[in-house]
């Protein structure tokens, strides 16, 4: 056993790598979604949108007059893309407690991208769901306030 640990750490690696490359391949048992490779199946919404009416595990585009995004909505979060932005105008997103997406104290807001700062067109985005809220949300918009 003393003879095992005193190997050298190369002949270590090439031993036990074989072990990490055939249990990696179960370990990954996610479905990878690609907005990039596939732009033309992306399925357009209303801005604001009600949650409860989106399929689930497809991708939607929110054309609007400053911007044009595509995102993934996995029921939990977002993951994004922007395709066309106004730099001189901000984006910010709002998931509404209501499902006509009326303002409301408790409604969650987050700046997506800043006006003149990145994430520019072909900019990733992501919006975690916050986990500290003990209620949920029933629509979402995105807009780019004035």
């Amino acid at each position: 056993m003393a003879k095992l640990f005193s190997l050298n750490p190369t002949w270590l690696a090439i031993l036990i790598s074989p072990i990490i490359l055939a249990t990696s391949n179960y370990s990954f048992a996610i479905d990878r979604v690609s907005l990039k490779k596939y732009p033309e199946l992306s399925i357009p919404v209303p801005n604001p949108m009600e949650m409860s009416k989106l399929p689930a595990r497809k991708t939607f585009q929110v054309n609007h007059e400053e911007f044009v995004l595509q995102f993934f909505f996995n029921e939990r979060d977002i993951f994004g893309y922007i395709l066309k932005r106004n730099k001189r105008r901000p984006i910010h997103f709002r998931w509404c407690f209501f499902r006509d997406c009326e303002e409301s104290p408790y409604d969650f807001k987050k700046v997506i991208a800043q006006a003149f700062n990145p994430p520019y067109s072909s900019g990733f985005f992501s919006i975690k769901f916050p986990s500290y809220l003990n209620y949920g949300f029933q629509g979402m918009a995105f807009s780019s306030p004035k």
